[in-house]
């Protein structure tokens, strides 16, 4: 059980039918507000956290029973997915623009931070989406490192593959 995915409420049976049943999702016993349908979509909130969830049957002519589940395993860090690699374009010659494509990251929104490395070293403040190619980069090939972020998720970095020499 981890962040990014969705708990489903098992009904259970009850008797006799028809029987209206309402949701409440706990978070280490406590309610959770507005979290009253049969799923529930693990947010970073629920990190660390047991979850339940009651289930209250209630039928006219009856007396209401509500039941509450077992608990989860603490909610543990969710994983960020990125597709494809990034890719670079633009010219590999000194004084042209390159850009980085990052490819699709989720669940979104993801925060992404780019580094441009000159044969796998760090380019000093070469941190956005696009580089300009400096002279001294003459003879490198040059890669783009998109690191993804999200509260509650691990943090993933995925590089590019290297530009032909740049001359």
């Amino acid at each position: 059980v981890k962040v990014g995915y969705r708990l489903t409420a098992s009904d259970g049976k009850w008797a006799p039918v028809p029987v209206t049943l309402k949701y409440q999702w706990r978070r280490n016993g406590v309610a959770i507000t507005g979290a009253t349908a049969s799923t529930y979509l693990l947010g970073a909130a629920d990190r660390t956290a047991r979850m339940t969830v009651t289930v209250t049957g209630a039928k006219t002519g009856y007396t209401s029973v509500a039941k509450t589940s077992a608990a989860t395993l603490a909610v543990a860090t969710g994983t960020l997915t990125a597709t494809p690699v990034p890719r670079i374009t633009g010219a590999t010659r000194v004084g042209s623009r390159l850009t980085a494509t990052a490819g699709t990251w989720s669940p979104a929104p993801v925060t992404l931070r780019y580094q441009w490395r000159r044969n796998g070293v760090a380019i000093t403040g070469a941190t956005g989406s696009t580089y300009v190619v400096a002279s001294s980069m003459r003879g490198a090939r040059i890669t783009v490192t998109v690191t993804g972020s999200k509260s509650g998720y691990t943090s993933v970095a995925r590089t590019s593959t290297a530009t032909a020499v740049i001359s």
